[in-house]
């Protein structure tokens, strides 16, 4: 296989994208199945995703990552976290997949992560180009995750600062700065995850988001659209133990998902424990289920 660097533009921003083709593919080859894979609320699809992008290109799949607007080394405004425009990213990202000689643009897959399960949820929910769909580990209702993520005090505390951050936004036009952190708090197993990234050398952006990241993000809820997807097939991966994101997340959008669906447990496991460079056992079963998901039905 080989990785090569491209961009494509989407809401009048150059995005950076990360393209995988197959080793064995050659030009005037016969079409085949793409996916699209989709990183988590960093925004850092080299941290978070190559290593599936990896797995998927292995199968003879093309297979696209791409930096949403504002975040790695795409254009746009940053400290800025905004779901539906995460969605137009997706969207765009699709059309380029399309124009891939190579790439046969009807049998596209999703594979989308924590946050970007949610943004595989909505935008496999709008856009029917979309073939098959899993989701890791994924937000389903924002506004009950950052609440599940703060002790009842606090998310009454959260909630009133959104609120009037907002009232005072529109009178004034600007935005209220923050640490990321103050948003999508951290637990231990974050706060692990963040130094293993920096070993690695991985570079994030800025530690500031504006208040009304939080606001957009409570108002995402993919539950509410996933009854949209069927009959195309989903699969539902989450972890046993995930403290970030609570499983019930992720099984109650899987109840509400028409058929054919499937739910997978990472038995004993946190919330990143599907990636690679944490815990190689469990994420091979989020590799094998993820595979045989696209095998069966794109």
């Amino acid at each position: 296989m080989n990785c090569q660097t491209v961009n494509f533009y989407s809401d009048g921003n150059r995005l950076a994208g990360y393209l995988y083709k197959p080793a064995d593919w050659q030009e005037g080859d016969p079409v085949r199945p793409a996916i699209l894979v989709i990183a988590g609320y960093s925004g850092n699809t080299q941290a978070d995703c190559t290593h599936m992008m990896i797995e998927l290109c292995k199968e003879g799949w093309f297979v696209l990552g791409f930096d949403y607007q504002g975040f790695g080394n795409s254009e746009g405004k940053r400290n800025r976290h905004r779901a539906l425009e995460q969605a137009q990213n997706c969207y765009d990202a699709i059309s380029y997949l399309q124009g891939i000689s190579g790439v046969d643009s009807t049998r596209i897959g999703l594979f989308g992560t924590s946050f970007g399960g949610a943004n595989g949820v909505w935008v496999t929910a709008h856009d029917d180009r979309v073939k098959v769909l899993v989701t890791s580990v994924g937000v389903m209702n924002g506004q009950t995750w950052m609440q599940s993520i703060r002790r009842p005090w606090e998310w009454l505390e959260f909630k009133k600062l959104v609120e009037e951050d907002a009232k005072r936004r529109v009178q004034t036009g600007e935005p209220k700065i923050v640490f990321h952190g103050d948003i999508m708090l951290r637990d231990p197993d974050s706060a692990r995850q963040r130094e293993m990234h920096k070993e690695k050398g991985h570079v994030f952006q800025s530690e500031e988001r504006d208040l009304e990241s939080a606001e957009a993000t409570m108002r995402y809820r993919p539950e509410w659209v996933v009854n949209q997807i069927s009959p195309r097939p989903v699969l539902f991966i989450y972890a046993e133990f995930d403290n970030l994101v609570p499983p019930s997340q992720q099984i109650g959008c899987y109840e509400k998902c028409g058929e054919p669906k499937k739910l997978v447990k990472l038995p004993a496991s946190g919330h990143y424990d599907s990636y690679e460079f944490r815990n190689p056992v469990t994420c091979q079963i989020t590799y094998k289920e993820t595979i045989d998901w696209f095998k069966q039905y794109i």
